[in-house]
């Protein structure tokens, strides 16, 4: 079981955790949040991720993977057009 709470810069940590062949990742604004994600990561049966929902069950693992709901002018950063 690898698991890890790394400061990154910015003040921010980076929270990973491999958990039954499934490796979730997050990131952080405080240690305190860190730690409370990373208890998550490794206990609850239910995992909520930014991007992805873990349903950790005793047979089986179910994944829901979020809609992008972001507004298309926003998708690309970088571009003053719609991408």
């Amino acid at each position: 079981m690898n698991m890890s709470i790394t400061p990154t810069v910015g003040n921010g940590y980076y929270v990973t955790h491999s958990r039954e062949g499934i490796r979730m990742s997050r990131r952080c604004l405080s240690r305190a949040h860190a730690e409370e994600c990373l208890r998550n990561m490794k206990e609850d049966v239910v995992v909520d991720m930014p991007r992805m929902r873990y349903y950790f069950h005793r047979d089986k693992i179910m994944i829901l993977t979020k809609p992008d709901m972001t507004d298309p002018k926003y998708k690309c950063p970088y571009e003053e057009t719609l991408c």
